[in-house]
Formats: C-alpha cells, structure tokens, sequence
C-alpha cells in the first residue's frame, strides 16, 4: 500500500515553484492506482518522492508501512520503478546480461540472477531476445524489459512513469495486460496521459492540476459524476474563448464540441445540437483538469463518444 499525508513539494526559485501541494492518495494492494494530469501537474514529481529519489519539502509518505523520510531503504527494497529513460540499461550488453547485472545490486548469486531473469523475460515476452544486446531494442521492447528489471526482487509496490508513452499499439497492448496481472497480486501505481491506459487498467483515478489532487474516485464513478454529455456544432468565430478546451472536431465553417449540459446557455441559440452523448473518461479529464488545447480531443468523434 501506499499512503500519503500531506506531501509538498516546492523548489526554490525567484519566484518559488510549488510544485506538489497537500498531496493526500491512498493507493491499494491488489489494485491498480493512476495519477492523470497534464505536463507540468506534478506526476513525476510525486512519482520521484515516493521512490526516494527527491525529499518533500513536508509532509509524509508509507509505502509498504515505511516511512520515505525514516525509512528510505526499506521503502527502496519495497518498490520496483518504471521511468520513462532510454538510458536504463548498458547497450552492449544484452537484455539476459543486463538482469544478471541488476540483480547482482539485489544480492542475488549469478545462478539466482540469471534464473530470475529468464523468467523475467518470458513474463514480459522477451525471451527469444534473451541474448541480444539493448543497442538493437525497439523503444516497446525497451519498456518491457524495464519492468522486467523493476521486478527482479519480486517487490509488493510496482511504480511506473508514464509506462506506454511513445512506443506501438501492440506492445502497449501487452504492458496494459501485464499491468492488470501485476494489480492483482502488487499495489501498482502509474502515471499517463492516455485514457486508453486509465479505463483499461485503472481501478482509482487521482486527478492532477497544478500540483494539487482535483479530484477522485474510481472510473465509473469519475464518469457518474461527470454528468450528462452534449454534441454540439457552432460557427467557429462564435466559440467562447472558456469553451475552447470542449472543441473535438472542426467541420469547414463549423466547430464541434463535446460539453457539459450544464454549459449549452453559453453557446446562445446559434449552436446546433446533434445529440446527447454518455460521457467518457476523456470528458472528465477535459471537464475537472481544464485542458486548453484540442490535442487530448480531435480523436474523440471519430472514436466514438458514446453519442446516443
């Protein structure tokens, strides 16, 4: 499990930077956990602090019943992490060769290691490829290994950054599945920006936004909460500056948006109404964290938005 108690973080500057402020979560064994937010809110720095890497400025964490200010070192024997870094692994060695290596940091002897990470790499589907050198990984197959090494010593708290940023369908496919195992059985938490991780693996959705938690609950009920959806068309010069963030899809003249009932007065009678709409996890990211920009959303009609 994993437990904060009023993290926060601040770097020192002119002005200051908060970075993290008054961080209460609460992350499960046997559950899947996703810190969600934009660039900038605070995920990773958070993400470091919990795996020792960085000390809040106050404030406290448990992971696994320890301490991260008193007890750092049981804390880092109790977690296995993900970072988004190319450069976890030496290159010329292979993926069998750098496990071993890794392991040995664990105390594992040579025969242990290396019988740990040949299951390691079935596990993540990298077995065929045990003896062939990092330099020649695709970036999917790098993250797999990476979490075949964040789980050499078999930790009960698996942390992952960002852990299908950049890398193919199909191996983003198999960490979401690997993920969902590992949940079952490890207090698993992670940090993205793709809904498509969060609905398929998440169990607890923490919403961030400028170093603050904006919201919680899990994804059923984030979407509950949420709201009715409407789709909506108006000729682009008319769209509110405030509504910009709701904007799926320009149609020639026409600008389409996905909004809150609760918004459609603002758009005054030149809006045209296509239909009410169930909302999605996208929806409420859009809705609580007030993204501005369209590019969380220009996929959203052509997915399919639950229109009704």
């Amino acid at each position: 499990m994993i437990r904060t108690d009023g993290i926060t973080k601040r770097f020192a500057g002119q002005p200051p930077v908060n970075a993290l402020t008054d961080i209460d979560l609460t992350a499960q064994s046997g559950h899947a956990t996703a810190l969600v937010g934009p660039n900038g809110a605070g995920k990773t720095t958070l993400v470091k602090i919990l795996s020792t890497l960085i000390i809040p400025t106050s404030g406290d964490a448990q992971v696994n019943g320890y301490s991260i200010l008193r007890q750092s070192g049981q804390v880092k024997s109790s977690i296995g992490l993900v970072t988004v870094s190319e450069r976890l692994f030496y290159f010329r060695l292979s993926a069998l060769e750098n496990l071993v290596f890794y392991g040995s940091l664990y105390n594992l002897s040579l025969s242990s290691a290396k019988e740990r990470a040949l299951e390691l790499l079935a596990l993540v589907g990298l077995r065929d490829w045990a003896d062939t050198k990092a330099m020649h990984y695709s970036t999917g197959m790098l993250r797999r290994l990476a979490l075949a090494r964040a789980l050499l010593h078999d930790p009960p708290v698996v942390i992952l950054d960002e852990p299908t940023l950049g890398i193919d369908v199909v191996s983003s496919r198999s960490l979401r599945h690997m993920m969902r195992e590992l949940a079952k059985k490890k207090t698993v938490l992670f940090t993205s920006h793709y809904m498509k991780d969060i609905e398929e693996i998440a169990e607890q959705v923490y919403l961030m936004k400028e170093g603050r938690l904006v919201e919680n609950g899990s994804p059923a009920e984030l979407i509950a909460n949420a709201g009715k959806f409407f789709e909506v068309e108006i000729a682009s010069p008319n769209v509110p500056h405030d509504l910009s963030k709701y904007v799926v899809a320009l149609n020639g003249s026409a600008t389409r948006l996905r909004l809150p009932e609760a918004l459609l007065g603002e758009l005054g009678r030149s809006a045209t109404i296509i239909g009410s709409a169930r909302a999605t996890l996208e929806d409420v990211y859009v809705k609580v964290v007030g993204e501005s920009t369209m590019d969380v959303r220009l996929h959203q009609v052509k997915r399919g938005g639950g229109r009704e």
